[in-house]
């Protein structure tokens, strides 16, 4: 096999070991599709409105049960790794795919959406999870659904902006993976080899926790959601939420989960955008070195020093 992980494995097992969801009637699943659906427009205009940033590219809108986030997913994670130049040893594509189809059955009843720019690019919405979890907070239906798609909305806007990002992420793991090819029998390996990649790893590290910080500032300040207070003070007392891509990252790549923790993030990019304005901020995307370190994420006084 020439792929480092079996995704259709990972996809297989994720849909075996996570619960469908709750159970609703026939036409009340038929109505969420099609609000979220409608959702998914509003939170492209909402998003743009707030983050002064344009969308000209096409994407698709895929609403989608448990099972088929978790292929979705899989297919995005293929995309970004690459194949090994030669047959990769032993039992490491079973075992990785079994070990992350178990980490997608628990990802798939917690994340919502998803922006895939891999394939596609597309955006997923996860309808059971969305309907348990907005049960769960008993929030008003039409404003989450709404603030899920502008969260997740945001990040196509980055991706159009900033169309050198996801190119970044598939040379990390270039870098990671193809070394390992022929030399390897164990996913043991691959974590001595990011030993010797901290500035690419750290690198990734900020870039993700800008991109995930920006999304919720963006989402938290749309106006037209009348209940937004109500749904992030509950949203937020759930703990700690990460997106799919940010979590599988952490997994495979084996970030630190407090740097790419959404906070951190949405800290720095609250403090440039109440100094200089969500336009300021939008040079951010124009070039890769106008990225944070991973010092100046926690010190944004110092990025705006070095990017004035």
């Amino acid at each position: 096999m020439n792929q480092f992980v079996d995704w259709k494995l990972a996809a297989k097992a994720a849909k075996t070991l996570m619960p469908a969801g709750p159970k609703i009637q026939s036409q009340d699943a038929a109505r969420i599709v099609e609000e979220l659906r409608i959702a998914a427009g509003e939170g492209l205009v909402e998003a743009e409105k707030v983050s002064k940033l344009s969308s000209s590219a096409p994407s698709q809108t895929l609403v989608v049960d448990r099972a088929g986030w978790a292929k979705a997913v899989s297919q995005n994670f293929s995309a970004m790794l690459p194949a090994a130049r030669q047959e990769v040893p032993g039992a490491v594509p079973l075992i990785a795919g079994a070990e992350l189809g178990a980490v997608l059955s628990v990802l798939g009843t917690r994340v919502l959406g998803q922006f895939d720019p891999f394939v596609g690019p597309r955006l997923l919405l996860n309808a059971p999870t969305i309907t348990q979890i907005r049960g769960e907070l008993n929030v008003n239906a039409r404003d989450f659904y709404l603030w899920i798609a502008t969260h997740e909305q945001t990040h196509r806007l980055q991706f159009e902006h900033a169309p050198w990002i996801p190119e970044v992420m598939k040379q990390t793991l270039a870098e990671a993976f193809e070394p390992l090819a022929g030399n390897t029998s164990s996913m043991r390996d691959l974590g001595e080899r990011l030993k010797s990649m901290k500035s690419e790893v750290s690198e990734l590290t900020s870039i993700m926790s800008v991109l995930e910080g920006h999304a919720m500032v963006v989402m938290n300040d749309v106006t037209s959601i009348r209940s937004i207070k109500t749904i992030r003070r509950r949203f937020e007392a759930r703990g700690e939420n990460r997106s799919a891509l940010a979590i599988l990252l952490g997994k495979v790549l084996g970030l630190d989960a407090k740097a790419l923790q959404y906070k951190r993030g949405a800290k720095f990019v609250r403090h440039i955008v109440d100094e200089i304005g969500y336009e300021g901020f939008n040079e951010i995307f124009t070039d890769r070195e106008m990225f944070p370190s991973a010092d100046e994420l926690d010190h944004p006084e110092r990025w705006r020093a070095r990017t004035r």
